[in-house]
C-alpha cells in the first residue's frame, strides 16, 4: 500500500464522514416534521487501483420506507376523511334539531301544546287557555317549519362544500402530477430526492382525506394513483372532476364515478346528499347517508300526522273535526276562490243552530259591519241571510256584493283580483272552528288556522277533552325515511324524530372518534418506524466522532511519514 493510497483512503473517509453529519444535521432539525423521513447514506466501496487501499465513498441516499404501514395509514386516512366529515354533518343536525329529546326546542314545544290543550279542556270558557292553545299551536308549526328551511340550508352547504372539496381534489391531484414529473428528472443519488418523495407521500395523505386510494410505484419513484374501486386519478396526467348537483362527474368521460369512491370526504359528501326515492329503494340503513331525505320525510311525516283524517286511532285532526260544535248558533265563512287575475274572490256565509228572538247577527266586509237582530216574526235562517244581504247590497262602497241563499249569502267581488275581509259573529261570538286546526301538506306550508290567527273563528270548546285524549293514546304507528315507530303517542313520534337524529349522531361520532384514534396510532407507528429518533442520531453521531477522529489520525500519520520521508530524500 502506497502512502498516497492511504491518503486517498483517509481523504475519502473525511468526505463520507463530513456528508453523514450534514444528513444527520437535516435529520435531527426535522425531528419533529411527520411529515419527514429519515434519510441515510447508502454507502459504497471505493476501488483505487491493484494493490492500493479502497475506501469508502457515497453511492447515493435512501428515505426510510415502511411501504406496508404506509399504504395502511393512507388507508385509515380515508376512513378519517369519511367518517370525520360525516361526524361533523351529522353534528350539525343535532344541533339544528336539538341536542336531546330534554332540550330540544320541537319537543319541548308539543310538550307546551298539550298542556295548553290540558288547560283548556278545565278552561273551556276561558279566552286565554283558548289563546294560549292557538300560541303554542303556532309556535310548534313554525318550529317545524324553521327546521324544514334548515335542512335546505344544510343540503345547500353539503353541496357547496361537495363542489368545494372536488376543486380541491383535482388541485391535489395536480400537485401529484407536479412531483411526479420532478422525480423523474431527479438524480436518485441526490439529497433532493428524498425530499420531493416526503412531498409525494404528503400528497397522497392529502389525497387520501377526500378519497381512498391505492398507489403504484413507477419509475424514479414517481407514483400512479388509483381508487380502491379502479378509478384512475394520475397515471401520467391526472385525472379531471367535476360536481353537477347531484354526482361526480369524469370530466373525461362524462361518467358519475360515485360508485368507484369507497371511503374519504368525497364519499362522505356524496352519501349524506343521497336520495334513491325517484329508483324506488328503500333509504339506507346507514346513518349517515340518505340523511336529508330522512329529515324531509320524518317532517313530512309529522305533518301527516296532525292533518291527516285517516287512521285508526283516531287522528289529532280527526278527533278535532268529529267534535260537536258548543255554540247554540254561529255564523261561519268558507273562502272557495282566492282572488286572482283570472277570477274573482267569493265567499259563503252559513248560518247555523238554533235561532231566538234577540239574537244579534253581524258581517264585518272589508272594516263595514252589517248587523241584524232577530225578531220573533223571524223563524228560519233563510230570514236572515236576506236582511243582511239587503244591507250590504243597500251600500255601493263596501265593494262586494251580496247573493241570498238558504240558510246562506254568498259575498263576491266586483272584479278579478279583487280581494276583501271578512268576519262573522252571533251575539258578539265569533263562529267555532268546524275542521282543520293546522292546514298545510308538507313541512313548509304548515300552520294553524289562518282563521284562528287571525280571530275570525275560535276553537271547538267540546274538543278539548277528544283532543288531549288522542294526545295520550299509544297505539299509534309512525312510518317515515330512516324512522319507524308502532305503539307510540304523538308525543313519542315527536321524540323518535329528535331521538334518532341524536342517535345516528352518537353512532357516527363513536365511529369517528375511533377511527381518528385508529389513525393516530398509526401514524405514531409510521412515525416511529420512518421518522426520526433523536437517540438513534446521538448513537451515530458518536459513531461519526470516532470515525471522523480515526480519519484526522490516519491523516496526522500519513503527514508524519510525508515529512520524515521529505527529510530523508532532502539530505
Amino acid at each position: 500500500m502506497s502512502l498516497t493510497g492511504a491518503l486517498n483512503s483517509a481523504v475519502a473517509s473525511l468526505r463520507l464522514n463530513q456528508s453523514a453529519l450534514q444528513l444527520l444535521s437535516s435529520n435531527v432539525a426535522h425531528s419533529d416534521d411527520p411529515n419527514y423521513t429519515k434519510r441515510s447514506i447508502i454507502r459504497q466501496s471505493l476501488y483505487n487501483g491493484p494493490d492500493q487501499v479502497g475506501g469508502v465513498g457515497i453511492a447515493g441516499y435512501a428515505n426510510a420506507v415502511n411501504a406496508s404501514l404506509r399504504k395502511q395509514y393512507e388507508g385509515l386516512t380515508a376512513k378519517d376523511g369519511m367518517s370525520g366529515t360525516q361526524a361533523d354533518y351529522l353534528s350539525r343536525v343535532q344541533d339544528l334539531l336539538g341536542s336531546s329529546t330534554d332540550s330540544a326546542g320541537l319537543t319541548t314545544l308539543f310538550t307546551d301544546f298539550v298542556k295548553a290543550w290540558q288547560t283548556f279542556q278545565s278552561e273551556p270558557d276561558s279566552s286565554a287557555a283558548q289563546s294560549e292553545v292557538i300560541s303554542k299551536g303556532n309556535q310548534f308549526a313554525q318550529e317545524i317549519n324553521r327546521l324544514a328551511d334548515g335542512i335546505d340550508q344544510l343540503d345547500r352547504d353539503v353541496a357547496t362544500d361537495t363542489d368545494n372539496s372536488v376543486k380541491q381534489f383535482n388541485d391535489l391531484l395536480d400537485q401529484v402530477y407536479a412531483v411526479n414529473v420532478k422525480l423523474k428528472a431527479s438524480d436518485p443519488n441526490d439529497p433532493g430526492h428524498g425530499d420531493l418523495i416526503d412531498q409525494r407521500d404528503q400528497l397522497v395523505r392529502q389525497v387520501a382525506q377526500y378519497a381512498d386510494v391505492r398507489t403504484v410505484e413507477r419509475d424514479n419513484g414517481s407514483i400512479a394513483l388509483f381508487t380502491t374501486g379502479g378509478l384512475s386519478l394520475v397515471d401520467g396526467p391526472p385525472q379531471k372532476f367535476s360536481y353537477n348537483g347531484t354526482n361526480i362527474i369524469s370530466v373525461e368521460s362524462g361518467q358519475p364515478i360515485d360508485g368507484q369512491l369507497r371511503d374519504g370526504k368525497l364519499k362522505a359528501l356524496l352519501n349524506f346528499r343521497a336520495d334513491n326515492s325517484a329508483k324506488n329503494q328503500a333509504p339506507s340503513a346507514d346513518p349517515a347517508s340518505e340523511v336529508i331525505r330522512k329529515l324531509k320525510s320524518q317532517l313530512d311525516g309529522l305533518v301527516s300526522a296532525f292533518t291527516s283524517v285517516t287512521g285508526n286511532p283516531s287522528t289529532f285532526a280527526a278527533t278535532y273535526n268529529n267534535a260537536t260544535q258548543s255554540q247554540r248558533i254561529q255564523a261561519s265563512f268558507n273562502t272557495t276562490v282566492q282572488a286572482t287575475a283570472a277570477t274573482s274572490q267569493s265567499t259563503t256565509v252559513t248560518f247555523s243552530g238554533s235561532i231566538q228572538s234577540g239574537d244579534v247577527f253581524t258581517i264585518n266586509v272589508n272594516g263595514k259591519s252589517f248587523s241584524y237582530t232577530a225578531t220573533e216574526s223571524d223563524t228560519s235562517l233563510d230570514q236572515i241571510a236576506a236582511q243582511l244581504t239587503n244591507k250590504i247590497n243597500a251600500d255601493p262602497t263596501v265593494g262586494v256584493t251580496a247573493t241570498n241563499g238558504v240558510g246562506s249569502l254568498m259575498l263576491s267581488a266586483p272584479g278579478n283580483n279583487q280581494s276583501f275581509e271578512v268576519q262573522t259573529s252571533v251575539n258578539g261570538q265569533v263562529p267555532e272552528l268546524s275542521g282543520s286546526f293546522f292546514t298545510g301538506t308538507d313541512r313548509y306550508s304548515f300552520s294553524v288556522n289562518a282563521s284562528l290567527l287571525d280571530g275570525t273563528q275560535q276553537l271547538k270548546r267540546n274538543a278539548a277533552s277528544d283532543v288531549v285524549g288522542a294526545f295520550n293514546n299509544s297505539d299509534r304507528n309512525f312510518m317515515a325515511a330512516g324512522l319507524s315507530a308502532t305503539n307510540v303517542s304523538y308525543s313519542d313520534i315527536v321524540g323518535n324524530v329528535i331521538g334518532t337524529a341524536s342517535s345516528n349522531a352518537k353512532t357516527v361520532g363513536d365511529q369517528a372518534k375511533y377511527n381518528s384514534d385508529t389513525l393516530s396510532m398509526t401514524g405514531q407507528r409510521y412515525q416511529a418506524d420512518v421518522g426520526v429518533n433523536l437517540d438513534e442520531e446521538i448513537a451515530n453521531l458518536q459513531v461519526l466522532q470516532n470515525a471522523y477522529a480515526a480519519s484526522a489520525r490516519l491523516l496526522t500519520v500519513i503527514q508524519n511519514m510525508f515529512d520524515t520521508l521529505d527529510q530523508a530524500v532532502s539530505r
